[in-house]
């Protein structure tokens, strides 16, 4: 993204919260990611907007400084306190591993490590997908219900063409459930 780049070089960015805390400059890193992510959360898939988002570094920025100004560093998460970036980056989470083993959720494919049972879990085989699972805490009981709820709701709709333009979040369980 040119304009990321452009800024940091103008400013010499090299900490995201001290050189580029400027609204113009995270509206736009934002607005970009909005559309990238489909108006999703990284995480969990859930819908989000402006307003109930935050630009979430991947990689700590504390555990890795080099990677605070990389746009490929930076994500949309939803502002759930039980679940995703501010779970992982919470007291609350246990889990103090890192992430060379985590599952990036733009780089990597999740749909190649994750998969959904009927009861709205999601599961995987491979080893590092199920501590990326713990570490964002993806099968808390809300995302569990709202998983179950949606995948009830196709269920009931199966006859109709096109189950995806009724839904605009969890894609990826869509796509599975489809």
């Amino acid at each position: 993204l040119d304009y990321f780049e452009l800024f940091k070089q103008k400013h010499k960015a090299k900490r995201y919260q001290k050189d580029c805390d400027n609204f113009e400059l995270r509206d736009k890193i934002r607005d970009n990611l909005l559309y990238k992510q489909r108006n999703q959360c990284a995480y969990c898939e859930r819908k989000i907007s402006k307003i109930d988002s935050h630009i979430e570094h991947i990689r700590q920025r504390d555990k890795f400084p080099k990677l605070e100004c990389e746009y490929s560093n930076l994500i949309l998460s939803c502002n759930n306190e039980n679940s995703c970036g501010k779970y992982k980056d919470s007291k609350k989470n246990s889990i103090r591993y890192w992430q060379d083993k985590f599952i990036h959720p733009i780089l990597d494919n999740p749909k190649e490590y994750f998969r959904f049972n009927e009861d709205g879990q999601i599961l995987s085989t491979d080893k590092h997908a199920k501590e990326t699972i713990k570490y964002l805490n993806l099968n808390n009981q809300k995302l569990i219900r709202i998983r179950k709820s949606l995948i009830l709701q196709m269920v009931y709709m199966q006859d109709m063409d096109n189950i995806s333009d009724y839904f605009d979040e969890f894609e990826n369980l869509i796509m599975e459930f489809s």
